[in-house]
């Protein structure tokens, strides 16, 4: 159907199947457990992108607080890992995107209105959303638990303004009358020579360095709501993907009224697969911004 975006990665990253979905996401849910303190309220979230097998109950622990919070708009920002519209925020102009468990729409009155923000550095551009999975791998949940929420998709290259962009996203959602959440997708350190980084050699320390270290390091970034502190260290340690869709998910959560965060979860892919001297891995985190 015309404006609808397909999935690029079910299949792939998560299950194509509906009933395999369904089953693989409340897999996820259930190894979730993690709370933000009580008598705090959710806005926003930073949350890993890779196939669920490795980061979904990561995925799952970010979520389930904005979910809770029954939001009827969900702004997405997304790495960008193909650079078809590099230098640039592109938001999906479309209707509606595709998932194994239904369709969820786009409010599209909201991108136009960031579009057409000229603070926001926005421009409408669906072709940048066709390949990209970073985003993509979010929405099943967002369909399952949300049902009656609309979705604001945006990519966010590395210095194309992230913050102005979440800033602008979420003062958008707010003029439109939105119950809005946001959420910055980004996996962080790739280590290991298949990414071409591995300045500490292999091994256990080599991992309690990337972990406790370069990983700490963006994630006290985020934590403080510094956004273009954000983007200089994923600059100069290579500790994320999706800096700028970090940068835009804090800038955004300030604009929706957090005033603090907490850190739910953090691990690596060799911690989720058992390895005890690992060679390569990437790390994933689940960040919370609360009022």
């Amino acid at each position: 159907m015309a404006g609808h975006r397909p999935p690029a990665v079910a299949g792939l990253f998560y299950p194509s199947a509906p009933a395999d979905c369904l089953r693989e996401i409340r897999r996820c849910r259930a190894a979730a457990p993690e709370r933000i303190p009580a008598g705090r309220r959710a806005v926003a979230a930073v949350a890993p992108h890779a196939g669920w097998s490795f980061s979904g109950p990561t995925m799952a622990a970010a979520l389930a607080p904005l979910e809770a919070e029954r939001p009827d708009l969900v702004i997405l920002f997304g790495a960008d890992h193909h650079g078809l519209r590099r230098g640039a925020c592109s938001v999906d102009p479309g209707e509606a995107w595709r998932t194994p468990v239904g369709d969820v729409p786009v409010d599209r009155e909201a991108a136009a209105a960031l579009a057409g923000d000229p603070a926001a550095g926005v421009v409408p551009f669906a072709p940048a959303h066709g390949p990209e999975h970073s985003i993509e791998v979010l929405v099943p949940f967002l369909a399952q638990s949300l049902p009656g929420a609309r979705i604001l998709p945006v990519i966010v290259p590395p210095g194309a303004g992230g913050a102005a962009a979440g800033a602008a996203a979420a003062r958008a959602a707010r003029r439109l009358g939105r119950r809005a959440v946001a959420i910055g997708s980004s996996d962080l350190t790739h280590y290991g020579e298949r990414y071409g980084f591995s300045p500490r050699g292999t091994g256990a320390a080599a991992h309690r360095w990337s972990k406790e270290v370069n990983d700490r390091e963006i994630l006290d970034r985020a934590a403080a709501f510094d956004a273009p502190g954000i983007e200089a260290s994923a600059r100069l340690r290579r500790n994320a993907c999706g800096p700028g869709a970090m940068a835009a998910v804090a800038a955004a959560a300030r604009e929706l009224g957090a005033d603090g965060s907490t850190l739910l979860r953090h691990v690596t892919s060799a911690e989720v697969l058992g390895e005890e001297a690992p060679d390569t891995w990437v790390g994933y985190a689940a960040v919370v911004f609360h009022a």
